[in-house]
């Protein structure tokens, strides 16, 4: 029995979990990011060293973070892989889903949410900076996309919503250059690995297939500047050649028949 000088202790009150990842930066327009022309070339056997030599020749190197970045993006689909068969198929009008993140081989406090899009020859990015107030690689990929339609504007819920699977990892080293005149950037991507994500309960970065001989250069420039791609890239002339990282890595970890 308890008597009436004794005190008795306060209820313990449970504070709620916090949210795995909160909004650093909205959707902002940035015009390289936009509303631009992308091209590719493709170089099987690409020695990195006399490309990155070219590029410094004619244009100048920018520097994100690091000389070298390491991106690695999930990408989500829906079980019938519709953004990579569409891509495919060369639908005029698409887009893919994935989260990004640099410099660690699992996910660090900063991340980005992206949607890249495509209308016919045009390509654009919405880009959504977070930032994880947990570690995201304890999380089941389940939690992962409820938390991301927790925190993520109503238009992105709407690209996440139908393609909410995570289906590969994409990873590369990609080194940053630039026009003298600042209108026209290019990217060297190499050391290609996919990691698959298919049946996956969490992040898993084992078992990668490598493509360590291939060298992507793409360049991302306003429309009507494509002379000035081909005076950066001058005198090399290569052919223009589509190459998806994401269509790329679901064929060659199984996902797609062989004959796409």
């Amino acid at each position: 029995m308890v008597s009436e000088n004794e005190i008795r202790p306060a209820p313990e009150v449970l504070e709620p979990p916090k949210a795995a990842f909160r909004v650093v930066e909205d959707d902002v327009v940035r015009t390289d990011l936009a509303s631009r022309r992308e091209v590719k070339y493709v170089f099987p056997c690409g020695d990195v060293a006399k490309l990155r030599g070219l590029l410094n020749g004619s244009g100048r190197r920018l520097v994100h973070n690091k000389p070298v970045s390491t991106v690695r993006s999930i990408y989500f689909d829906d079980v019938q892989l519709s953004a990579c068969r569409a891509n495919i198929d060369g639908v005029s009008r698409r887009k893919k889903v994935r989260l990004r993140w640099y410099d660690s081989l699992a996910p660090g406090q900063d991340l980005f949410f992206e949607i890249k899009w495509r209308n016919n020859r045009i390509t654009g990015k919405h880009r959504l900076q977070l930032q994880t107030q947990q570690p995201i690689t304890d999380l089941p990929y389940r939690q992962i996309v409820d938390e991301l339609l927790g925190v993520l504007p109503a238009s992105f819920v709407g690209e996440l919503l139908p393609s909410n699977e995570p289906i590969v990892i994409v990873e590369y080293k990609r080194e940053h250059f630039e026009s003298r005149e600042a209108n026209l950037r290019a990217t060297l991507d190499y050391d290609l690995a996919f990691y698959d994500q298919t049946g996956k309960r969490h992040i898993s970065t084992a078992f990668p297939y490598r493509l360590p001989n291939v060298v992507v250069l793409e360049g991302k420039f306003p429309v009507g500047c494509e002379q000035d791609l081909k005076n950066l890239l001058h005198p090399l002339s290569p052919r223009i050649a589509p190459f998806s990282k994401y269509v790329h890595g679901c064929h060659l970890l199984g996902l797609l028949p062989m004959s796409f």
